[in-house]
């Protein structure tokens, strides 16, 4: 009889925490590395229905009026099909529907990870600027990552610089919510 009873409590306790565990929530992170002296301000973080966008620019500026900026999307991949290549090629196409002066230039090309560059003229649009535009696949989202430079002297003077800020962002995943925040400077939740 006591045996029986140990083994209800066992079960009980298993069942309590396989029914909390069915219920808890992963948290996906976007870590990155600005490659610059400056600490780049968070300006913008919003949800909007299954599209999560966050944005980054230098000290001094706000979400609609900057010079540089980091913009991060994430979109819960929920009943998406595709690869991060294909989806990439769908955004730009949008943009270049916007500013056709210049056509993307895909420099990275995977399943789940890709990234293109362009400069682009000014036009009724979109004013003169450049840009690196990455998609890569991540648990809970397909991220896009991009980073624009209205000053297209200095993006080209240290385009590597910012390419390696962008291919280097790193999604991260956890069923812990604090276990993965390094640094609010330089990370984010999606």
């Amino acid at each position: 009889m006591q045996n029986k009873k140990h083994l209800l409590i066992i079960f009980s306790i298993l069942a309590i925490v396989l029914m909390f565990s069915g219920i808890c929530y992963a948290y996906q992170t976007v870590i990155i590395r600005f490659h610059d002296d400056r600490e780049w301000v968070k300006v913008y973080n919003q949800t909007r229905g299954n599209e999560h966008i966050v944005q980054f620019v230098p000290p001094g500026q706000n979400y609609r009026n900057w010079t540089e900026s980091y913009i991060f999307h994430s979109y819960k991949i929920n009943n998406f099909r595709g690869n991060a290549y294909t989806f990439m090629a769908s955004l730009t196409r949008k943009l270049e529907q916007k500013n056709n002066t210049s056509h993307y230039v895909t420099i990275k090309k995977s399943n789940n990870d890709a990234i293109s560059t362009r400069c682009i003229a000014s036009n009724d649009f979109i004013k003169s600027q450049c840009d690196i535009f990455r998609v890569t696949m991540g648990q809970e989202a397909i991220i896009s990552i991009q980073y624009i430079n209205k000053n297209t002297s200095n993006f080209k003077s240290n385009y590597n610089k910012y390419l390696d800020s962008v291919s280097e962002a790193n999604p991260y995943y956890s069923y812990f919510r604090y276990d993965r925040i390094m640094s609010k400077g330089t990370s984010f939740e999606l």
